[in-house]
């Protein structure tokens, strides 16, 4: 494993000195008429899109449809970050190669934006590490937009009362669904939800006090679940009369299709929001699209 990770990091530091000399090329061709903003995944180019309405480029390094834990940057994902006025990524695990980049520029580069930083990490359950899907919590997401906002603002103060503006309309956007989840949670006939899948649900089950049962702990690598735990699930829907067995984005289904077989129950979707599709993005399909549809789907399943 040791040997995978030196030769990661032998790729990413030649393409940190492939990617400079692209950078001074580029830089005399920089179109100064709107803020670049480079986003790693999904959540903050939508935060940052509904802040910054025309006046950025906003760029999404993760391609729509792709296996956001597998990203590895190429050349020309680098290259936009160096160029970028502000970039914006999770922190975690899965996105440690952007430390690589940040010691090409030395420790304080004030134009990246580390939001794992802002909110209290949960550890992955039987995992040495934390738990990276911080925006499935909608208390969460508010604070984070504040955070992006101000960053933006500190860059373009010019326009700092329209992003702010804009940032309390989405923000009063996200905590009113926040008070739906917690009234029909709060209210509801059943305190269970089950995964026939992995769980980035961590800090959702937190803010509502859910009771979740998923196939993985977490959103490791693996692909097949023992048939101890697929029992064990199955044996819980029967015994709470669970109507909806739920999977992620991007999922082969095959385990949640296995324990509604059994129990004749039906499966849907639970969007981390981590990553969407190509169709999703050309829609212009929103953060807050996202967590509305989770919640006609919970409210299905605990009702």
């Amino acid at each position: 494993m040791e040997g995978v990770k030196t030769v990661k990091n032998k790729i990413l530091s030649f393409l940190l000195i492939f990617t400079f000399i692209l950078t001074l090329t580029a830089c005399g061709s920089k179109n100064n008429d709107k803020l670049k903003i480079v986003t790693t995944i999904f959540p903050q180019y939508d935060f940052a899109k509904q802040i910054t309405g025309d006046n950025a480029e906003i760029t999404l390094l993760l391609t729509p449809g792709s296996e956001s834990h597998s990203y590895e940057p190429t050349a020309a994902d680098i290259a936009k970050i160096q160029q970028a006025d502000l970039f914006i990524y999770n922190g975690g695990e899965s996105e440690i190669w952007v430390d690589k980049i940040l010691d090409s520029y030395g420790k304080n580069k004030d134009n990246f934006l580390r939001l794992m930083d802002f909110v209290t990490p949960l550890m992955e359950e039987n995992e040495n590490e934390y738990d990276e899907h911080i925006f499935t919590s909608l208390k969460n997401s508010q604070i984070l937009l504040d955070e992006i906002n101000k960053s933006i603002c500190k860059i373009d103060s010019q326009n700092a009362n329209v992003y702010t503006e804009n940032t309390e309309k989405y923000k009063s956007e996200i905590a009113q669904l926040d008070e739906k989840y917690e009234d029909m949670i709060k209210n509801a006939k059943r305190n269970m939800v089950i995964f026939g899948d992995r769980f980035p649900f961590r800090y959702l089950a937190e803010d509502y006090n859910l009771n979740c049962y998923a196939a993985f702990s977490g959103c490791g690598s693996e692909t097949e679940a023992s048939p101890a735990t697929i029992s064990d699930l199955i044996n819980k829907v029967k015994e709470k009369d669970v109507p909806i067995i739920f999977h992620i984005e991007f999922s082969n289904e095959s385990i949640a299709e296995k324990i509604a077989k059994a129990t004749n129950t039906k499966i849907a979707l639970l969007h981390s929001c981590h990553n969407i599709s190509k169709d999703d993005l050309e829609n212009n399909v929103t953060y807050l699209n996202l967590m509305t549809y989770n919640y006609n789907n919970l409210s299905e399943a605990l009702n």
